[in-house]
């Protein structure tokens, strides 16, 4: 067989599957073996660490109880010196002969005695080293004085470094040695075991020593008077740390490096067979953990001798002694055992090392079983790959014989059966194919055929622009040949249009694809066209109800446009259709009737004029009456003041009707008060309509300034007050009331005429509507008032019932400073 052929490359899937086959068997064995290895390991690590505290913790604990035991003895022995008789009255003697001296003079002794002892005076010194007191010190220190059943111990006599007594003043009386100081009064040993007189035991902690040259610790007793009342002098003793321990704990070995050893509450090593006493622990963060006051055992982030592995530590307190020390330093003391990581963790290495040659030995064994099981799986499965590429082929003539009694032989049956079945299968299916496509060729012909018929242009699009189909009607509208081959060539090639409409059509495709793309349907392009796309041949009534943006111009022809979108096939995206109609004939005609309809608006704007000079006219001509039969100069002036003033309303009303007004729009505009607005509308009011047997009720409260041409506003408002006055017929209360809500300005207008009906409310703004006679009212002031107010921003409600007066509402919305300033 040719390797190189394309359909041999499964070769590799074939390895693969055996490759999977004895990972997973791998898998499935080593999973649980290893789980079992780690848990053996981390339980058998946890047992051997637990052991060794356990242990580290009972020799600990042993030693410290040792330990304590040896100091507490030699505190006993050395009580027995602070009791005897001869020192006490030798002390109480030199209490009385110091009570004699003044401070002044006790001090100069000691001064003096100070130099003496320490230029080593001879008979100084003499009198210090031989006295009685220091005989007797002789004879405790030899053993004469101690019971013959508890000898001084030997290493206890070569341990101690230095024994004397002070007095009361902490002077020198009695010592066994010169290389010690005078003067003790200032001694921290000394203040503490004397305690205000009170008297203490004091052990200070282990401190290298100058004049001995060596650590040392020591202890301090008081010595009571006769009666035990005060503290007449102290014994002091001095020991070699590392010679009085090292008997008791340099002895105690385990192993290659086990060991214990003696520390303070800070690190510091009193006693240990590999550290020098007086240095420190290597690590501080152990330092807490072993030396609680309470006997136990840890697992230490190092063995605190410069090892960084972790390590398990016992501990212990000396309880008694601590005590003392705790009292005296506050600093106890305690017992560590050590032994080094590599030595401690051995077990659990040796384990480890076990348990993973165990494991590799496993692991192999199961991938050599696996290996044997896979292949007798992945041999006849790539007997039964090997068939199913031949039946793909149709190669297939000789059935898969596969015998393993199990599952894969009876897939080899139903694949000899398949091959069977698709044989008697393919042999009709080429009939039915041709069958089919015969059908779709059928469609395809039928639907080009009703497009062609179509009177409208209709082109078919793919999301790329380039025209997959186009019908008859679209060819001959763009002056195509027939016959002519477009497919495939771009819209805006053969649709040639302005640049201007070129740019919004295509806007538009790029809408519809986005929106296609997401499977919305029917789509609407944004933001030209507000409607939803028809199907192209569903007829449409009436085309000149497309929005006038849908439309484009071309060979002097006006068309109206509609995009829609064709639903393609599984995994292609949607086509885009394109259908138009030649609305040239409509848009000339709808042209003439917006001429007309200018026309008819001429018509109402003279009516408008007509209406709105009458009242200043009226006004104008009473005034002028009034001028021909007055004779007092300043009423005359007035009355040509109030000629001028309606000249310049009817001036405005013109340059407002003739649309001079807006080119002025932006210098006249000025900020004007509501309520002074309102107050100048009812003085216009009130010279042409008789108010004086009406009721008038003003509610104003302050309003906000708002930016209108204050003659334009105020007409507005003049208005809707000469509706309302003429409405009563000279009888009844006319309210006009003002408010501010939130952002809201309000202004009110309430009659108590008779009222609109409901059938007639709906017509008041309508161009020459009105209720009135003929000849009282052209219909014109609600219709001007409601442009003007509507033109700077406001809205006007009227509300009425029939009988029951009418109620006008007028609303402006104001910026939220302004509100706050006009708060």
């Amino acid at each position: 067989m040719d390797t190189t052929h394309p359909q041999e490359t499964p070769v590799k899937v074939k390895r693969g599957l055996k490759r999977k086959l004895i990972l997973s068997m791998l898998l499935v064995g080593t999973l649980p073996l290893t789980i079992g290895l780690v848990m053996a390991f981390l339980q058998g690590t946890k047992e051997i660490r637990e052991v060794s505290g356990t242990s580290f913790q009972a020799l600990a604990s042993e030693t410290a109880r040792k330990i304590d035991l040896i100091l507490s003895e030699e505190l006993a022995q050395n009580s027995q010196i602070t009791t005897d008789i001869s020192i006490i009255q030798a002390l109480e003697a030199h209490r009385d002969q110091l009570a004699t001296y003044s401070d002044e003079a006790l001090q100069t002794v000691i001064t003096q005695e100070t130099k003496n002892w320490t230029a080593q005076n001879p008979e100084f010194v003499e009198r210090l080293t031989q006295n009685d007191l220091v005989t007797t010190l002789r004879r405790y220190y030899g053993g004469s004085y101690v019971d013959p059943g508890h000898p001084i111990p030997v290493i206890t006599r070569s341990a101690t470094r230095g024994l004397f007594i002070t007095d009361v003043a902490g002077r020198l009386i009695a010592t066994l040695n010169t290389n010690v100081a005078y003067a003790h009064a200032q001694e921290l040993w000394w203040k503490g075991a004397f305690k205000n007189g009170v008297g203490q035991p004091y052990i200070e902690n282990v401190a290298f020593n100058d004049e001995m040259e060596v650590y040392t610790f020591t202890l301090s007793l008081p010595i009571m008077d006769s009666i035990r009342y005060q503290v007449i002098g102290i014994l002091h003793r001095i020991y070699d740390a590392k010679e009085f321990f090292g008997a008791s704990i340099e002895t105690i070995r385990f192993g290659k490096t086990g060991h214990v050893m003696l520390i303070d509450g800070h690190g510091k090593v009193l006693s240990c067979p590999i550290l020098p006493t007086g240095t420190s622990l290597s690590d501080p963060q152990i330092i807490p953990l072993v030396t609680p006051m309470h006997k136990g055992w840890t697992a230490a982030p190092s063995d605190g001798h410069g090892g960084e592995r972790s390590s398990i530590i016992g501990f212990a307190p000396l309880p008694s002694t601590s005590d003392i020390t705790q009292a005296s330093t506050g600093i106890g003391w305690h017992m560590f055992v050590w032994q080094s990581s590599e030595e401690l963790f051995a077990p659990i290495d040796h384990l480890f090392t076990w348990i993973s040659v165990f494991g590799l030995l496993s692991v192999g064994l199961l991938a050599a079983l696996g290996a044997i099981a896979a292949g007798r799986i992945v041999t006849p499965i790539r007997q039964l790959q090997e068939a199913a590429k031949l039946i793909g082929r149709g190669e297939l003539q000789e059935p898969v014989n596969i015998k393993t009694n199990d599952e894969l032989e009876e897939l080899a049956d139903e694949v000899n059966r398949m091959n069977r079945q698709l044989a008697s299968t393919f042999a009709g299916l080429e009939s039915e194919v041709e069958l089919k496509a015969q059908e779709v060729q059928y469609l395809q012909e039928s639907t080009t055929q009703i497009l062609d018929s179509v009177p409208d242009p209709v082109i078919m699009l793919d999301q790329e622009q380039q025209i997959q189909y186009m019908n008859r009607a679209s060819k001959e509208a763009l002056h195509l040949n027939n016959n002519g081959h477009v497919e495939g060539e771009q819209l805006f090639q053969i649709l040639k249009t302005d640049p201007p409409t070129t740019k919004k059509l295509g806007d538009e495709f790029q809408s519809i694809c986005f929106v296609s793309a997401e499977d919305i349907a029917p789509i609407s392009p944004r933001p030209q066209s507000q409607h939803t796309f028809r199907d192209p041949l569903q007829q449409q009534s009436d085309w000149s109800s497309t929005s006038k943006g849908q439309e484009f111009h071309l060979y002097n022809q006006t068309y109206r446009y509609e995009w829609f979108t064709v639903k393609a096939r599984p995994g292609h995206a949607p086509g885009i259709g394109l259908v138009f109609r030649d609305m040239t004939k409509e848009s000339h005609l709808q042209d003439r009737l917006i001429k007309e309809e200018k026309l008819a608006s001429l018509g109402v704007l003279s009516a408008g004029i007509g209406h709105e000079l009458n009242n200043p006219l009226v006004g104008v001509i009473g005034l002028g009456e009034a001028i021909e039969q007055e004779d007092n100069p300043d009423q005359i002036k007035e009355y040509a003041h109030d000629i001028v003033q309606h000249g310049r309303r009817m001036a405005a009303i013109i340059r407002d009707f003739t649309g001079l007004a807006t080119s002025q729009l932006t210098e006249q505009l000025s900020e004007v008060n509501i309520n002074e607005q309102l107050d100048l509308a009812l003085d216009l009011v009130k010279q042409t309509h008789d108010t004086s047997s009406l009721n008038i009720l003003t509610n104003y409260h302050p309003l906000p300034v708002i930016k209108v041409i204050s003659q334009e506003f105020s007409q507005a408002l003049a208005h809707i007050l000469a509706n309302a006055i003429q409405a009563m017929e000279e009888e009844g209360t006319l309210t006009i009331t003002t408010g501010l809500t939130e952002n809201m300005a309000h202004i009110t207008i309430e009659d108590t005429g008779p009222g609109i009906p409901r059938t007639q409310l709906s017509k008041i703004f309508d161009p020459f509507f009105t209720t009135k006679q003929q000849g009282k009212g052209a219909g014109l002031g609600l219709t001007i008032a409601r442009r003007i107010i509507q033109k700077y921003g406001g809205q006007i409600q009227v509300k009425s019932q029939e009988g029951e007066g009418t109620s006008c509402h007028i609303t402006f919305q104001i910026q939220e400073t302004i509100q706050e300033e006009a708060s």
